[in-house]
C-alpha cells in the first residue's frame, strides 16, 4: 500500500472547495477514506490549515476540520532531528524542507503538493493529486 504525505494546499483545496483543484483532492481523500492508501501530514500542515481556514471560515469550523482530518490521516513527528535536517538542507523554503523530511521520516512513497517545483529531490516522488491519481495509483496493487 502506498504511503502518501499531503501538503497544505491539497487539504485546503478540498476543505475550501477551491476550483479547479478540489475535484482531484476529493478523489485523493476518497482513496484515503477507503484505506487504499495510508496518508500522513505534519503538525505544520495542520497549523497552516487551522490558521487559513479560521481566517476564511471561522475558528469553530477550522478546528472541526482538523478533528475530521485526524480520523483518516496520520500525523508525522517533527522533532529536533527533522528541524536540523531542514535547517541544514539546500531547500530554499524552510517549511518545504520540514515537509520533505517529515515525509521521509514516515517512509512515504509520495509527497503530494501543487508546488512540485519547490521540491527538487530524487529520492521521493513529488507529484500533484492529478499526477498521483492518473500515473501512480494502481488499484490492483493495493
Amino acid at each position: 500500500m502506498n504511503k502518501i504525505f499531503i501538503d497544505t494546499d491539497i487539504i485546503l483545496d478540498l476543505l475550501l472547495n477551491r476550483h479547479p483543484f478540489s475535484s482531484s483532492s476529493a478523489q485523493l481523500f476518497t482513496l484515503i477514506e477507503e484505506k487504499l492508501v495510508t496518508a500522513f501530514t505534519s503538525p505544520v500542515v495542520l497549523a497552516n490549515i487551522y490558521y487559513i481556514s479560521a481566517k476564511l471560515i471561522d475558528k469553530k469550523n477550522a478546528i472541526k476540520h482538523i478533528r475530521n482530518l485526524l480520523t483518516i490521516i496520520k500525523v508525522s513527528v517533527i522533532d529536533e532531528k527533522i528541524i536540523l535536517l531542514a535547517a541544514n538542507s539546500p531547500f530554499k523554503d524552510f517549511e518545504d524542507a520540514i515537509q520533505y523530511f517529515s515525509a521521509k521520516n514516515v517512509a512515504s512513497n509520495f509527497l503530494i503538493t501543487r508546488n512540485t517545483k519547490d521540491f527538487k529531490v530524487t529520492d521521493l516522488t513529488v507529484c500533484t493529486p492529478e499526477e498521483y491519481l492518473t500515473v501512480y495509483h494502481h488499484p490492483s496493487s493495493n
